[in-house]
């Protein structure tokens, strides 16, 4: 596959090379098939602001077993094309196995005169007849509206799903283990940017792209009882509760700083209102990670005996936070909010988020980057000329979070531009100033021959 920044992958299932073909009593180049009508309709889909790679096990340039890499592209792809002409018996194991793990999105094709089998007799399946340049480019046209409206979309494809609701197939996600951040500006709103941080949240700030323009504001992903996660949970409430907190030399919380804020700003209270933000002071992390707030956005909800669930409108907790910053800065907070330790003396204009309710409470990713990000977005455009935020970032742990992230953008249709002058002075400067001390030693002995070599004075 061609990687990079195409955030979209498509594996198509289907015979190869030429094969009989006893419906119609002929014989069918599956080859062609593919190069003509298949790979241009999915493609295509660029020209409308989807980026995505089709790609065949055939084309896959990777050592090993090809049976584990098709197994590994029918799993991970995010859309699977199956040619089910012929009505070829590993065609038919593929799709199983595709429907088996994953509920959409997964387009069937067959070629003119192919009958469905009983089993799948009543899926959507597009018709095409390669030998006929009207009749495939309505198929290219299908494929193409199918895999958009698919990727777009909730709805699920898969029967096993269907019958199945509340099956759920997954890999444990893939931590991202290098800090990179990819920043993209917002069309229509000069100034502003939003963007992506990979890996984990303890190295955020620390990392040369951010280091000398930390983010000033993390955003915890809270209950709405305001109940921080313990320092050693799973989730990105326990590490900014344990990261804040004052420890000795052996790493044990001496003082439980950012929770005993929060703790004393509940008070009596019990909880607060679904997508309300409650911001506090920073504890370690002021010193350590140059943050200036914690904003603990109340983005699920805790139900006895059945785990934590996102609220109804999450994004509205992007909103809040968005709108808290301005706050701030125009002074219409309380007097307590302003008191703030690690609020330092430059105003915030920066916020990191994870993707809320993406965690404990099992949030479609995509669906929840889709909204989030959207948010931020129409926040930075709507407020253009008044907002003092400048740059909204997204947290990806995991490479699944970073693929819904860049979904999100890629819809939206924001891209990354080349890399600003800071990036490419850090990725550059321990080339150059060997080669300016150079030039500087080479001009002295030019001078110094110069000298040498000119006449006495008379």
């Amino acid at each position: 596959m061609k990687g990079g920044r195409d955030v979209r992958s498509c594996f198509v299932i289907m015979p190869f090379r030429i094969k009989k073909d006893a419906a119609r009593g002929d014989e069918v180049d599956f080859d062609r098939v593919y190069a003509d009508i298949i790979k241009p309709a999915v493609e295509g889909l660029r020209e409308r602001g989807i980026a995505i790679d089709c790609v065949r096990c055939d084309e896959i340039e990777q050592a090993g077993l090809i049976h584990e890499r098709m197994i590994t592209h029918i799993v991970n792809a995010d859309v699977a094309v199956v040619d089910i002409s012929t009505q070829n018996p590993n065609v038919y194991y593929e799709l199983g196995v595709r429907h088996a793990v994953r509920d959409r999105v997964t387009v069937l094709i067959r070629r003119q005169g192919t009958q469905n089998p009983f089993n799948i007799g009543g899926m959507t399946t597009i018709e095409y007849d390669e030998r006929s340049e009207k009749a495939a480019a309505r198929a290219r046209d299908a494929i193409g509206n199918f895999v958009a409206n698919g990727l777009l979309s909730g709805a699920k494809d898969s029967l096993v799903y269907a019958v199945l609701p509340g099956l759920k197939a997954s890999l444990d996600p893939k931590p991202i283990t290098e800090s990179e951040v990819e920043e993209y500006r917002v069309p229509g709103a000069p100034g502003k940017w939003i963007g992506i941080v990979g890996g984990s949240l303890r190295n955020v700030n620390l990392g040369a792209s951010l280091y000398k323009r930390p983010i000033d504001i993390w955003v915890n992903s809270e209950n709405v009882n305001m109940q921080m996660a313990r320092p050693y949970d799973l989730s990105i409430s326990g590490l900014i509760r344990y990261l804040g907190a004052e420890k000795d030399d052996t790493g044990t919380i001496v003082r439980d700083t950012i929770d005993e804020e929060l703790r004393a700003k509940m008070g009596t209270r019990q909880l607060v209102n679904p997508g309300d933000v409650v911001s506090t002071g920073a504890g370690e992390l002021a010193r350590t990670h140059q943050v200036k707030r914690i904003y603990h956005a109340a983005s699920v909800y805790g139900v006895v005996g059945a785990g934590y669930h996102g609220i109804v409108n999450v994004e509205q907790c992007v909103t809040n936070a968005l709108a808290r910053v301005d706050l701030e800065a125009r002074g219409l907070v309380s007097r307590a909010a302003k008191r703030q330790p690690g609020g330092g003396k430059r105003a915030a204009e920066s916020l990191l988020f994870p993707l809320l309710a993406a965690g404990t409470a099992r949030a479609d990713v995509i669906q929840s980057a889709r909204r989030q990000v959207g948010t931020a977005v129409n926040y930075l455009r709507s407020r253009a000329e008044i907002t003092k935020v400048k740059r909204v970032y997204f947290l990806a742990p995991t490479e699944t979070v970073l693929t819904g992230l860049r979904v999100a953008l890629a819809e939206l249709g924001l891209i990354r531009p080349k890399p600003t002058r800071h990036r490419a002075n850090a990725a550059h400067a321990p080339a150059r100033q060997p080669a300016k001390a150079a030039r500087k030693r080479i001009a002295k002995k030019r001078a110094a021959k110069r000298t040498r070599q000119a006449p006495a004075a008379r």
